[in-house]
């Protein structure tokens, strides 16, 4: 599949930002936890929770979905989660916490996901295995068993899927933990305030030291699912690239300050309480020197939106991937062949703003096709956007909420 774009409109409307992809995988994997009935409201309607959904279903739980809304209930027939299963989604990691908190023990085929680099699951393990849980790594499947003790530990590395896993495991274990250098981003948090909603005991909330004191059990409960901000950042750099004037609702203005810092500085900003006004009459300026790195720093999943503003811009500008080695250097090819001016060196991209024309580019993962289908949007002429698979994984159909704005762009 491929997205045809017509370059050179610009956008006027109002787009609507739904629920995080990140947030929602999170607390579907928590879900195994109890058999009580866990309840998500506003659930993206995207390939990559459409897999989460599968997996769950095949372990045994109960999945009923109504639109965004997404009701999960009952116990698993197995805690071994299917091959298939696993390689389509890198989501799949998120089972192995609540399997093993809730069953005492998990087998999970290693996860697939985007190519975007290296993404091991020794941080996840090192951590399983202070807790006095039985982990082998077997290469292309990974088996852990044993109930989760109390420990004061700190993540040499502050991984969002390691601290959610941990946490997971903890909150039905035995004793007191301690997890420290935890992960901050916002899906994180939202993970700990379903936990505690459905009566985990878990203090620092929102910190980067989190303290849980395990329980017996926990029961139900309901949570909607935080706005996304990454579908936010990529409607704000559509804008900023092509002009004009979109109202983004549901906006989580609280997410968004480092993107809106660094790549948006050609963009008036209009906040009301749950919405944003973004106006753009002039080129991109240069977003400077960007560094990735975890919450609330500059996302590496932002990264490939600021390239492609980079490449526009009026100015240059200098970006350091510090997170995913192969995710910098596909996209910068794939804007060269659109005509930017883009030196790589290691894990570093120079870029010096141009005019950018239309020409056949290649997704590679989520992130950095929407990314290329922005830099589309603004390029003169006509472009060809190929593998939009990768893009269906987390966007909520990007060609019709684009072409609702004024954006020339179909699927074919």
């Amino acid at each position: 599949m491929d997205y045809i774009v017509n370059g050179g409109n610009k956008l006027y409307g109002e787009l609507p930002i739904y629920g995080a992809k990140n947030c929602a995988l999170a607390c579907l994997g928590a879900s195994l936890l109890t058999e009580g009935q866990v309840t998500l409201v506003g659930v993206p309607q995207i390939v990559d929770v459409d897999n989460m959904l599968r997996l769950l279903t095949a372990m045994g739980k109960k999945v009923v979905r109504f639109g965004d809304v997404v009701a999960v209930s009952g116990g698993v027939t197995s805690t071994a989660v299917s091959a298939e299963c696993a390689h389509l989604l890198r989501g799949s990691a998120l089972v192995l916490g609540s399997a093993l908190g809730r069953y005492g023990n998990v087998a999970l085929p290693l996860p697939g996901g985007c190519a975007i680099g290296a993404r091991p699951m020794d941080i996840h393990c090192d951590g399983l295995r202070a807790m006095g849980v039985s982990v082998c790594d077997c290469g292309d499947l990974l088996t852990a068993e044993g109930r989760p003790h109390g420990v004061d530990y700190s993540l040499r590395f502050a991984s969002v899927g390691a601290t959610e896993n941990l946490l997971c495991a903890a909150v039905l274990g035995d004793g007191t933990f301690v997890l420290r250098n935890c992960a901050t981003e916002p899906e994180v948090t939202a993970l700990a305030k379903l936990l505690v909603a459905m009566g985990a005991k878990i203090g620092g909330v929102g910190r980067s030291s989190l303290t849980v004191t395990g329980v017996a059990e926990l029961h139900g409960a309901t949570m909607h699912i935080i706005p996304d901000r990454i579908v936010a950042a990529t409607y704000l750099a559509a804008v900023c690239a092509c002009g004009g004037k979109l109202l983004l609702t549901h906006y989580p203005s609280e997410y968004m300050t480092a993107f809106e810092t660094a790549a948006c500085k050609n963009a008036g900003i209009k906040r009301f309480d749950d919405a944003a006004e973004v106006t753009v009459k002039r080129r991109v300026k240069s977003v400077g020197h960007i560094i990735t790195a975890p919450y609330p720093a500059f996302h590496t999943d932002m990264q490939s939106l600021a390239l492609t503003l980079a490449a526009t811009a009026k100015g240059k500008s200098v970006i350091c991937e510090k997170l995913f080695e192969n995710r910098l250097r596909h996209n910068a090819g794939q804007l060269a062949c659109m005509g930017a001016d883009i030196r790589v060196s290691g894990d570093t991209a120079f870029v010096s703003g141009t005019k950018l024309h239309g020409a056949e580019v290649t997704c590679a993962d989520l992130r950095g096709g929407a990314a290329l289908t922005v830099a589309a949007l603004c390029a003169e002429g006509c472009s060809t956007v190929s593998d939009i698979m990768h893009i269906d994984r987390g966007y909520v159909a990007l060609d019709k909420c684009l072409h609702s704005v004024g954006a020339d762009i179909r699927r074919k």
